[in-house]
C-alpha cells in the first residue's frame, strides 16, 4: 500500500505582504529618476532699437555666478553684424571695454542663436552694426540661468529615498522567501470513511484471522 501523502503549506499572508513591501521599495528606487533638479534663477536682459543705421553697443550687467548657462538670441529686419564680448573696466576713462576676442559673432545675418554653459561673467557688451543704407530694427535677448544656493541638509533627500527603497526591497524579498520555504506545518489529507483492515496472524492457530480476545472468548 502507498503511504499517506503530505502537503507543505505556503504562508500566503507572508508572501503577499512581502510582495507589497518589495513593490513599494522598487517604486521608491524608480522615483529617483524623476526627482527635480536643484532650483535655478533666471535673469533676462533685452535690448531693441527701431532705427539702427550704424553701430550700437549695449552694456549688459549680469549676476555673478560660479557656473551657469548663458544664451543670446537676436533678430533684425535686415542684414546686421552682431558681436557679444566679455567686458572689463577700461584702463583709461570710465565705462567698460571689450575683452578680445569676441565670445560669439555673426556677419550679415538677420537672426542668431547661441548658448553656452560654464562660468558666467558679470558684464557683457552687445554690439549690432548695420552696414546698409536703410535703417533696420534690431532686438536682442541675453538670458542667464544659474543654480540657486540653498542650505544643504545633513542627509540629502535622494539618499534617504534610496536607502528606504533598498531596505523595503530587501525586507519584501526576505518575506517572500520565508513565505515559500519556512515550514508552516504538515497537512495530511483526511482518510476516507472506510478504513482498510490489515489482518494479522492468529497466535493460537498460526493462520490469518482475529485474535481470540477480539471474538469475545474468555
Amino acid at each position: 500500500m502507498a503511504g499517506p501523502s503530505y502537503v507543505r503549506l505556503v504562508r500566503i499572508g507572508l508572501v503577499g505582504a512581502g510582495a507589497v513591501i518589495a513593490i513599494v521599495g522598487a517604486g521608491l528606487l524608480v522615483s529617483l529618476f524623476f526627482l527635480p533638479g536643484p532650483p535655478t534663477d533666471t535673469r533676462i536682459a533685452s535690448v531693441s532699437i527701431s532705427d539702427l543705421n550704424a553701430t550700437r553697443t549695449w552694456t549688459i550687467m549680469e549676476d555673478v555666478a560660479v557656473s551657469g548657462s548663458l544664451s543670446l538670441t537676436w533678430t533684425s529686419s535686415g542684414p546686421a553684424s552682431v558681436e557679444l564680448w566679455k567686458a572689463s573696466p577700461c584702463s583709461v576713462g570710465v565705462g567698460y571695454c571689450p575683452v578680445v576676442p569676441a565670445v560669439v559673432s555673426w556677419s550679415g545675418n538677420v537672426t542668431g542663436l547661441w548658448s553656452t554653459k560654464g562660468p558666467v561673467d558679470s558684464v557683457y557688451l552687445l554690439s549690432a552694426t548695420n552696414y546698409g543704407g536703410i535703417a533696420i530694427s534690431f532686438t536682442g535677448t541675453l538670458t542667464e540661468s544659474y543654480p540657486v544656493s540653498t542650505p544643504s541638509a545633513a542627509i540629502p533627500a535622494w539618499a534617504l529615498i534610496a536607502v528606504g527603497g533598498v531596505v523595503l526591497l530587501g525586507i519584501g524579498a526576505l518575506a517572500v522567501f520565508l513565505g515559500f520555504f519556512l515550514a508552516s506545518g504538515i497537512y495530511r489529507p483526511p482518510r476516507s470513511g472506510v478504513e482498510e483492515f490489515e489482518p494479522g496472524l492468529n497466535e493460537a492457530t498460526g493462520n490469518p484471522g482475529p485474535e481470540p480476545s477480539e471474538l469475545g472468548e474468555p
